[in-house]
């Protein structure tokens, strides 16, 4: 599977889940940053381009956000799968003998 198709994949669905929630909770700001990378994500061509959308995830925790504890949960979700697809595509999830 494409690089890019696999990443939107796992987190296209999370992210728009975190901003209903974000919506939900009257969260403006915090929903504009999560909406803008969701749009980074689905616009990526290559792997290139996919890397501003993962950094720009890693940046709500040094931006300050705090979240609800339900965010908060989808937050954490969505970084440990990021995390987790960019072992993935770097190859060092596989299993080594």
């Amino acid at each position: 599977m494409e690089t890019g198709t696999l990443v939107r994949n796992e987190l296209g669905p999370l992210l728009d889940r975190l901003i209903v929630q974000l919506e939900n909770e009257g969260k403006w700001t915090y929903r504009a940053h999560f909406t803008r990378i969701r749009t980074h994500l689905i616009s990526a061509h290559d792997d290139w381009e996919l890397a501003r959308p993962i950094i720009d995830l890693s940046a709500a925790n040094a931006m300050g956000f705090k979240f609800s504890s339900t965010a908060d949960a989808l937050v954490t979700r969505i970084l440990s799968k990021s995390q987790s697809l960019i072992r993935q595509i770097n190859g060092i999830d596989q299993i080594r003998h």
